[in-house]
This record gives C-alpha cells, sequence and structure tokens, in this order.
C-alpha cells in the first residue's frame, strides 16, 4: 500500500509517498481502508522534529492521526467492531496507531468509533481530535454551566469552532475572537460576542470572565489571565500556563493534556445530533502531501485540510 512517510526530520522535502507493507491486525488492533484523513497542525511540528524529545518518532515513520474508513479486518481480541464498519478516530504512531495518510491503517480499537449516520468520511475524518479535544475542554476540564461567560480564542480555528458551538449547547455567553469570514461564521456559531483580533485588543474589553479556553497560545494565552474573575478557570490546549501568576490572581489553570475515557463517543453523540457540525476547507490527494503541509503551515486554508489516499 502507499503511505506517506519520513525517515528523517526536517521541512516538507522529507516527505515521500512510498509503498509499505502492513502486517495484519493483531490483539486489539482494527485495520481499516482509510477513506480520508485530516491534518492537525502537530502533523508538521512532527514532521519538523520540534516535539522529538518528548514525542519522537521511530523512522521510517507513517504521519497522520486524524482518520476515517472501513473496517477490512480485526485483530482476536477486538468485540466492538466489524468488517464493513464505517468508523473514524485516532491513527497516531504515537498512540499506537501506523499513521492515518495512507491506504490503510491499523488503529487500536480503544482509538476508534462508528461514523453517527450519514456522515461523510471527509467530515468524520475533519473531527477527532479537535473535537475531542473541544469536548474535554468544554465537558470535562471547564465544566461549563448555564450563563457562565467564556472566552474561548480562535473561534473560527477547528478546535475552537467546536468549543463555541459546545458552549452555546450548555447555556454559555460566548465571546471569541476571529479575523476576516472567520468573524461571520463564529457568530454563525451562536457567539455572543465576536472581536476582530486584527484591530481590537479583547483584553482591553473583557473583565470577570468566568472560563477560559485558550486555543491561540502566545499574547492571548498571557492576556487570558487578566479577563478571569477570581476563582475563575482557564484551559489551554497549546501554551504554557505560569502557575505563580494564577496563584497571586486566584485562578485554576489547566494545560490540558491527556483526555478522559469516552470522549469520543461523546464526541460522537454531538456530530449524531448535529449540535457540533464539522468544516472542512479542502481536499489534497496524497501525492499533492507537500501542498496540503505548506498550507496548514501558512494558515491559508479556513477548516480543516483534508488527505485523501
Amino acid at each position: 500500500m502507499r503511505a506517506l512517510q519520513i525517515t528523517e526530520y526536517g521541512d516538507n522535502s522529507v516527505l515521500s509517498v512510498t509503498d509499505v507493507l502492513l502486517a495484519a491486525p493483531t490483539g486489539d488492533q482494527v485495520l481499516i481502508d482509510v477513506e480520508a484523513a485530516a491534518l492537525n497542525p502537530l502533523d508538521a511540528t512532527l514532521r519538523a522534529g520540534y516535539a522529538q524529545a518528548l514525542m519522537p518518532l521511530h523512522f521510517p515513520a507513517t504521519l497522520g492521526g486524524d482518520v476515517a474508513g472501513v473496517v477490512a479486518a480485526v485483530g482476536p481480541d477486538v468485540t466492538g467492531f466489524a468488517v464493513g464498519d464505517r468508523v473514524y478516530g485516532n491513527a497516531y504512531t504515537l498512540l499506537g496507531g501506523s499513521g492515518a495518510f495512507a491506504e490503510r491503517a491499523l488503529v487500536p480499537s480503544g482509538n476508534l468509533a462508528r461514523i453517527p449516520g450519514d456522515l461523510s468520511f471527509t467530515d468524520a475524518a475533519s473531527m477527532p481530535v479537535a473535537g475531542t479535544t473541544a469536548v474535554e475542554a468544554i465537558d470535562h476540564s471547564l465544566k461549563l454551566r448555564p450563563g457562565q461567560k467564556v472566552f474561548i480564542s480562535g473561534g473560527s480555528g477547528a478546535v475552537g469552532s467546536a468549543a463555541v458551538q459546545l458552549a452555546k449547547l450548555r447555556g454559555a455567553h460566548v465571546v471569541t475572537t476571529a479575523s476576516g469570514d472567520g468573524l461571520d461564521l463564529v457568530r454563525e456559531l451562536g457567539a455572543d460576542a465576536v472581536f476582530d483580533y486584527t484591530s481590537t485588543d479583547f483584553a482591553e474589553h473583557l473583565r470577570d470572565v468566568d472560563a477560559v479556553l485558550d486555543a491561540v497560545g502566545g499574547a492571548s494565552l498571557e492576556k487570558s489571565y487578566g479577563i478571569l474573575k477570581r476563582g475563575g478557570t482557564l484551559v489551554t490546549v497549546i501554551g504554557e500556563i505560569d502557575q505563580a501568576k494564577a496563584d497571586s490572581l486566584g485562578l485554576t489553570v489547566i494545560r490540558q493534556g491527556a483526555q478522559s475515557d469516552g470522549v469520543l463517543a461523546e464526541l460522537t453523540g454531538y456530530l449524531a445530533d448535529g449540535a457540533i457540525t464539522p468544516r472542512v476547507g479542502c481536499t489534497f490527494p496524497l501525492e499533492e502531501a507537500a501542498a496540503a503541509f505548506a498550507a496548514i503551515e501558512s494558515r491559508s486554508v479556513r477548516g480543516k485540510i483534508i488527505v485523501v489516499p
């Protein structure tokens, strides 16, 4: 089968579509015929080697995590899936998978769920990482309640757009940032107030916020401490927390990492109910994966970038 692999860290020049032999599934592994896979910023970080101290790759490495396809075979310990099932989930090698950017992928059964209803493979592939990150943040870390005011940075991004929808479902007053056509998008998703981050500093206008979900990092994260009320909670999915600053302000801060059990199943329920709707930006064939990586690194595409083998 064909797979997108690297044999060393580097820029997009190290990407290569290669013929790879994939073993039959064992234990709790599920073999799927890949219909679509999606890029995440993490994929470019892993390719470049920026995270190798914490998340080293073993070469040759097949890249990609977000995946959707059809079950082709199951290992002897798998009970929840059968050949022919439409499934989606996480195929990152770091989590025991074989990588998503390939014609076939081996995935631990615990990292998969059935695609709900008639959701397309491309829409399903766009959701595992971003969707579960948003569910973990809103439902498990922040535990949003009706009437609370939450600030979500980067509301038009993959994590942000899912989080805006889920926060509105929880009855929260949602404030977010965006730019360009993303301003209309987040309003359509239900945001109550939107700041254009290219012209307005949200920190000059917000105070006494109950909760913050930071999906941007950098200066936005630093400013977020100052808009929270004492006793508020800040969750970041991308930056490093300043515990001393949080303590001085009476805040709870969480650097979200590992997810709770069952989060993918929770996401599946939200997708089935239409509470969270996916956003796909564009699609590339496997042979043009370098262009897909260039697009995510330049942030030139709004919505998830899909790779089709």
